[in-house]
């Protein structure tokens, strides 16, 4: 590496994804390889049995190649607004911060070790809103802020995530346009309000932002609606379960039920107590089969596996109004999962969560004092943006003409580069 020539980096740190951009010599945004052929790597960490530890896409693959057996971490990023305990990894006692700073600095080495020179500076993204609370809020840009600094990065900026996708979308336009940015991933969704235009590319765009908004939900809330929507009879809705005494039978409704719709959040859930106590209804309830595939989501782990299954049927009904979300993680006919879903039903389990996000689109047009005849066109990017209902709801509103997209993976972290 040529540690005299330095390069100046754009890090989209995603809840799901991430990835690192650079300019090239022609001025033009560059997403960086950082294993041969990904421009996007999984935002995840891996520690097999033996104590190795992986990052990205390689972590996720050892650690499917390796049986599902070891410390798989996913959604970093969604616990920076939390209370979130120490961890153990590759049998190292870990504050929260410095997983995410451990994942900072493989972004910023495998950067380094590909173009062959130190990155001296970045542009790192930043969602609109981490939380509503303002004590939560605060609480988390501080966490990242120290993160990023701790992986060796000083000469830094955060840029809004919607703003910086803007950059990329002014990069095809002929002409100004007051443009409606929608960035959803997979656990913030973001909004903007900007001018954009050739003759306003570089320098300080501050005053080109007329307003933003933001919701702390996005793609892993959608999983967690649709689990809601088309899985919890599998796991005891509508359940029955005999009284301690044998005199009666009643609902089952435990708080793990709705627990486990956080799936990020499943492996906080693992305790003796509640394993003794689930194994303690097992002969009482109307199908023990929903105990057992509890246990196993639960206590093997299998919360990232199910978000997985839930990935792949979102993005089958993307281009279906139906598909089949199968989960055969449990290893079993009698618990293994084979469910149809339809997109109608998906979308009304989500109306909560749309109503939120025509919320915050008033809320972004308020405060640019802009109706929505007065919006150009509608720029829609992220994973999440790609549903047929979030579409159908900028349609709705704005107009299908005007709804615009590009690389779902690639344009926050290309603005990003853009926004040094």
């Amino acid at each position: 590496m040529d540690a005299g020539v330095g390069v100046r980096i754009g890090i989209d740190f995603g809840t799901t994804n991430s990835a690192v951009a650079i300019i090239d010599e022609h001025g033009s945004p560059r997403m960086i390889e950082l294993m041969p052929g990904e421009r996007v790597q999984r935002t995840v960490i891996y520690a097999n049995p033996e104590g190795d530890v992986f990052f990205g896409n390689l972590a996720f693959h050892e650690y499917v190649e390796g049986d599902l057996i070891g410390r798989f971490l996913r959604s970093l990023k969604a616990f920076l607004p939390a209370d979130v305990p120490n961890t153990t990894l590759a049998g190292k006692r870990m504050a929260f911060t410095e997983l995410i700073t451990a994942y900072l600095r493989y972004l910023v080495e495998r950067t380094e070790s590909v173009t062959g020179k130190t990155v001296t500076s970045a542009v790192i993204g930043r969602p609109v809103r981490f939380s509503h609370d303002p004590e939560r809020e605060a609480l988390a840009s501080e966490r990242l802020a120290q993160a990023v600094r701790d992986a060796g990065l000083h000469d830094i900026r955060f840029q809004l995530e919607p703003v910086a996708a803007a950059h990329t979308y002014e990069l095809g336009l002929g002409s100004e346009k007051l443009v409606l940015v929608g960035d959803f991933g997979g656990g913030t969704s973001d909004f903007a309000v900007l001018r954009v235009g050739p003759k306003r590319m570089g320098g300080d765009r501050l005053q080109d932002v007329l307003s933003t908004s933001g919701v702390p939900a996005a793609g892993d809330a959608l999983d967690g609606r649709f689990m809601d929507r088309f899985l919890m009879e599998e796991f005891g809705r509508g359940a029955t379960v005999r009284t301690r005494d044998d005199t009666q039978t009643i609902p089952w409704d435990h708080p793990l039920q709705r627990q486990i719709q956080r799936l990020y959040y499943i492996h906080l859930l693992r305790d003796p107590a509640l394993e003794r106590r689930l194994r303690g209804v097992r002969s009482r309830i109307s199908d023990p089969a929903i105990i057992d595939r509890m246990l196993k989501l639960v206590f093997d782990d299998l919360g990232y596996p199910m978000a997985w299954a839930i990935e792949k049927t979102k993005r089958a009904l993307s281009a279906s109004p139906t598909a089949r979300f199968q989960f055969d993680e449990f290893y079993s006919e009698r618990l293994n999962l084979d469910v149809e879903v339809d997109l109608a039903g998906f979308e009304q389990g989500s109306a909560e969560l749309l109503g939120r996000y025509s919320d915050a689109v008033d809320e972004a047009l308020a405060g640019a004092s802009l109706g929505t005849e007065q919006i150009d066109e509608v720029f829609l990017t992220g994973g999440t943006s790609q549903l047929p209902f979030i579409r159908a709801l900028f349609a709705e509103r704005f107009g299908s003409e005007k709804l615009r997209s590009a690389d779902a993976f690639t344009s926050v972290c290309e603005g990003l580069a853009l926004s040094q």
